[in-house]
């Protein structure tokens, strides 16, 4: 699936440039906002299980983070009654969660901030169903994602922070289908995206090569940090600009 996403992306690129070039019947142009992506915990619901048994304040499960999105759309153009968009972005979503526990030096304070940032490139496929709305059929990119786990512990002697990234760069995919609306036609229009995106996270350390699942009591660690991605959806400001 991953291969047919990019053979996709290269193989429309190429065919669409040929027929209309970079100069003629296309838009370039930027976007910007907002972006929802549930996912699935693997070690890290674990984790929270664990800390749970001990807790004042009870660890919320994580599984929904939240965003921006900026980009730039290389080019939109229109083709035998269908428009065809290349594009990348850069996006960047965080979820968070509070907890305590009480031990024999009295209560301790958590937060858990887990942030995800992504590269992507892109490519979109739709057709006009009616005056300015426009229907985007398929809506597939590529992903480089990085994950960043800061758990920041404040008690009697002080703060501790200790910050876990992913031990390499996480490759993934999303497919979707959203509509376009023209606000001022060919210009700017507000668009929205209902997909699903397929990614795992497999393992996070800090910078001495401590273990996020060192933190776990359990046997059971051959788990991926995150074990897959979910639906996702994004609502955007389009801006064009003729080529």
């Amino acid at each position: 699936m991953k291969m047919f996403l990019v053979f996709l992306i290269i193989f429309s690129v190429k065919s669409f440039t040929q027929s209309f070039g970079f100069g003629c019947l296309g838009l370039v142009g930027g976007y910007g906002g907002y972006s929802t992506q549930y996912y699935q915990p693997g070690l890290l619901k674990d984790y929270v299980n664990e800390f749970n048994a001990l807790k004042t304040k009870q660890l919320d499960d994580f599984g929904k983070a939240d965003g921006y999105r900026f980009g730039v759309n290389f080019f939109r153009a229109k083709f035998s009654g269908f428009f065809v968009t290349a594009k990348g972005y850069y996006q960047q979503l965080e979820e968070s969660h509070d907890a305590q526990k009480f031990s024999r030096g009295g209560f301790e304070d958590f937060n858990y901030e887990l942030k995800f940032k992504s590269f992507g490139v892109g490519l979109d496929i739709g057709i006009p169903i009616y005056n300015r709305l426009l229907w985007k059929i398929l809506d597939g990119a590529v992903l480089i994602n990085t994950v960043r786990m800061t758990e920041t512990k404040n008690n009697f002697m002080g703060t501790n922070v200790k910050k876990f990234n992913n031990e390499k760069t996480e490759l993934g995919y999303s497919v979707g289908s959203g509509f376009v609306l023209d606000i001022l036609k060919n210009y700017i229009s507000v668009e929205g995206i209902v997909g699903y995106s397929f990614f795992q996270i497999d393992k996070l350390i800090t910078e001495d090569k401590t273990d996020f699942k060192d933190l776990l009591t359990s046997n059971d660690k051959n788990k991926p940090f995150i074990k897959s991605g979910g639906f996702n959806a994004t609502v955007q400001l389009n801006v064009g600009f003729p080529l």
